[in-house]
């Protein structure tokens, strides 16, 4: 159980927030490498995507079979993303509670370290 953090100011403990820098750092690069790595895949995910994409849309040749890898594509940086997020987000909220641990106090405005 987490210990009850109070501002060393003011003395209040129900208007803390934790101040997370590096958690929307972890989401922001988690989703950038994540969509990279989602549309890059081999074997799995946006590959596979684009290719069943590709014969579906073969069956109108050109720009069927186009369009085919662009949604397939699409679908693997957009899975690659949201995982990747998910996972940047839970790992610079972890970093940010237990590393660099500064709140911030709604109450009287107080930024502090624990």
């Amino acid at each position: 159980m987490d210990e009850k953090i109070a501002c060393p100011k003011c003395g209040s403990s129900d208007k803390l927030f934790l101040i997370s820098t590096i958690q929307k750092i972890g989401t922001a690069v988690g989703g950038g490498v994540g969509s990279i790595a989602g549309y890059l895949g081999r074997g799995s995910g946006i590959c596979t995507g684009a290719i069943i994409g590709a014969r579906i849309g073969s069956i109108v040749p050109g720009v069927g079979t186009v369009a085919g890898i662009a949604v397939g594509g699409l679908a693997g940086a957009l899975a690659g993303f949201f995982t990747g997020a998910a996972i940047g987000n839970y790992v610079g909220k972890y970093i940010d509670k237990n590393v660099i641990c500064k709140y911030k106090c709604n109450n009287c405005g107080t930024t502090f370290s624990r």
